[in-house]
């Protein structure tokens, strides 16, 4: 055990010395989820507040219809009407940012709704733009549909409930605060989980192929060490490296959540409340047999590997082993049970949204940590019989 500790400690120092793997153990994920969450948080709320603000340009063909709707249009002090502009130029006009909206009143639009039809209304705009443009202009229209609808129903002596063939109420089984922490904890294992592995990435890069290309491997080899005893030294360095790295994130999300100003007070409350030290503390623990199974991809890659270069290449096909489970867990429906908890990463994304949602059941959790474990060893068995290989160590 000794031995073992030597080793991890003098690896651990090269490793801290390793610019790289300061960088994408300590620095990116510490930095860049706040960074990230600021930069997007600010520039949302900027585009919201302009588009808010934006008096919106339409143009407006009447065909001498709908004389009451386009004058609550024309009283708009957020809206310019433009009524010169062919219907033939409304397609090129709002591709080029020179409209926000056209709105045509088809031909027929008053008798139509004299006879208590639907009036024809063609509203031409830009679907990648903000919806509140298109909300701030259509809003007028429901209130014309809406002042309609209240007139008929007047001259029919009746109310609203005379058009409402049914009632739903809505009952949730699952409490606000469940709610919240489901959508909460969706989202939370796709960035520590994948910072995770990139974490462990490049100090098992370094510590096994970059041994071959500075020429020491035959000299650590040399040593009166066994080499399992070689192997889980290194080993211990990449599993602490990416644990590391998925803690950071947590920690650099919190900081961004306390820090931000651009996020609204209730989003911040909401998302400290379920960011707890028992829900952290879980999820932390996942991630040890998560990173020794990561560790367990990449230490082989890294052994078998003649140059940086090759590890990187051989090691981007094995990262869809990550992303897939991940994007599964994004699909709705996707549940915690007794067979998804037994699934490498996929496992952990559910559990993770299970811990923070307060839903955990501790049976389908004590399963995924079972089956993290298994996994866990069979990373180290892998990475046993690859430094076991001589054809593996002194490839060249």
């Amino acid at each position: 055990m000794g031995n073992i500790i030597t080793i991890f400690k003098k690896e651990m120092l090269d490793s801290l010395r390793d610019r790289r793997t300061l960088l994408t153990m300590i620095l990116v994920p510490l930095l860049l989820i706040p960074i990230i969450l600021s930069i997007s948080m600010k520039m949302g709320k900027n585009r919201s507040d302009k588009a808010k603000e934006k008096i919106v340009r339409v143009a407006l063909i009447d065909n001498n219809e709908g004389a009451e709707l386009v004058r609550k249009l024309k009283t708009r002090t957020d809206i310019t009407i433009y009524e010169d502009i062919p219907k033939e130029e409304f397609n090129q006009l709002i591709r080029d940012d020179s409209l926000d909206m056209a709105l045509v009143i088809e031909p027929g639009f008053d008798a139509a709704v004299k006879k208590w039809e639907p009036g024809d209304i063609t509203a031409y705009y830009n679907s990648t733009n903000d919806t509140i443009i298109f909300k701030k202009v259509t809003r007028s229209i429901k209130q014309f549909d809406q002042l309609l609808l209240r007139n008929r129903l007047d001259s029919l002596g009746t109310n609203d409930d005379a058009i409402a063939a049914t009632t739903v109420t809505p009952t949730d089984v699952y409490t606000k605060s469940e709610s919240i922490g489901q959508q909460i904890g969706g989202f939370l294992p796709y960035m520590f989980v994948i910072f995770c592995l990139m974490g462990a990435m490049y100090p098992a890069i370094d510590l096994f192929t970059g041994e071959k290309e500075k020429g020491t491997i035959e000299t650590i080899l040399s040593t009166p060490v066994s080499r399992v005893q070689i192997l889980l030294g290194k080993m211990l360095v990449v599993i602490i490296s990416g644990v590391v790295s998925g803690v950071l994130t947590i920690a650099g999300l919190y900081l961004a959540l306390k820090l931000n100003p651009d996020i609204p007070l209730f989003l911040k409350n909401i998302v400290l409340q379920f960011l707890t030290p028992t829900s952290v503390g879980l999820i932390i623990l996942m991630l040890i047999p998560l990173t020794t199974f990561f560790a367990g991809m990449l230490i082989p890659i890294s052994i078998y590997a003649k140059s940086f270069k090759e590890a990187q290449s051989l090691i981007q096909p094995a990262m869809f082993v990550v992303f897939i489970p991940l994007l599964i867990g994004m699909v709705p429906g996707i549940k915690l049970t007794a067979l998804t908890a037994v699934i490498p990463v996929l496992n952990v994304a559910l559990a993770s949204r299970e811990i923070v949602a307060g839903t955990i059941k501790f049976g389908l959790l004590g399963l995924v940590f079972l089956s993290l474990i298994a996994f866990a060893m069979l990373g180290i068995f892998a990475c046993v019989k690859g430094f076991g290989r001589e054809g593996n160590i002194l490839r060249t």
